[in-house]
């Protein structure tokens, strides 16, 4: 009698949550993921970065360009772990993938994009299947990030804020699975408008 080998687990999704600072993705990426448990969906939440190690060295890191190198070796470790998790079955909400380092490295400081890109092309060539990009004016964002305490140096500078939000949407219209979505509302209406676009996208309707 022929053996039956063991079934092959369907690869999960990569669903990927970018915005600037203060667009609310890491709140969205747990909802999201509590979502897709409620349809029966086998699903994870990520961020980056991911490794404390990583975290430590760039906070001492003066250097854009050995930033941008360390953010990629977190990515290129990261992104491993993933993998790992979408061969599982697994659908994996992420908080910050390669758009992030696209978005901030090359709208915010101005390195070229090109060469950001490359990077992070050697680091994992993992793409995620949707990328929905949060978006809302720069000042209701930094608003945000005054009222729950979280405003550093960084999150406060609004003209940074301001050019990273154009890449983000300069990479909107190059397409490859991303959408902008409105998140200018409350947490409520973001996340249904999140919860809208993953039902579109994987039909998951109940």
């Amino acid at each position: 009698m022929r053996k039956r080998g063991r079934a092959r687990k369907t690869r999960g999704r990569f669903i990927a949550l970018e915005g600037a600072d203060g667009t609310g993705k890491s709140t969205q990426a747990k909802l999201l993921a509590s979502f897709l448990a409620k349809r029966g969906v086998p699903a994870r939440t990520t961020r980056e970065p991911d490794s404390p190690l990583i975290l430590n060295a760039l906070s001492g890191c003066e250097s854009k360009k050995g930033a941008c190198l360390l953010f990629a070796a977190d990515r290129a470790s990261h992104a491993e772990k993933v993998e790992r998790l979408l061969e599982e079955g697994a659908w994996v909400v992420c908080d910050r993938f390669t758009d992030s380092s696209l978005a901030y490295q090359a709208g915010g400081w101005g390195m070229d994009l090109g060469q950001v890109e490359e990077v992070n092309a050697f680091a994992t060539r993992l793409r995620p299947d949707a990328t929905l990009i949060l978006s809302c004016p720069p000042s209701l964002a930094a608003k945000r990030m005054r009222r729950r305490g979280g405003e550093s140096g960084f999150d406060c500078d609004l003209p940074l804020q301001k050019r990273v939000s154009c890449l983000y949407r300069f990479l909107a219209l190059r397409g490859a699975g991303r959408r902008i979505v409105d998140a200018s509302g409350t947490q409520r209406q973001v996340g249904e408008r999140i919860r809208e676009e993953v039902e579109k996208k994987w039909n998951l309707k109940s």
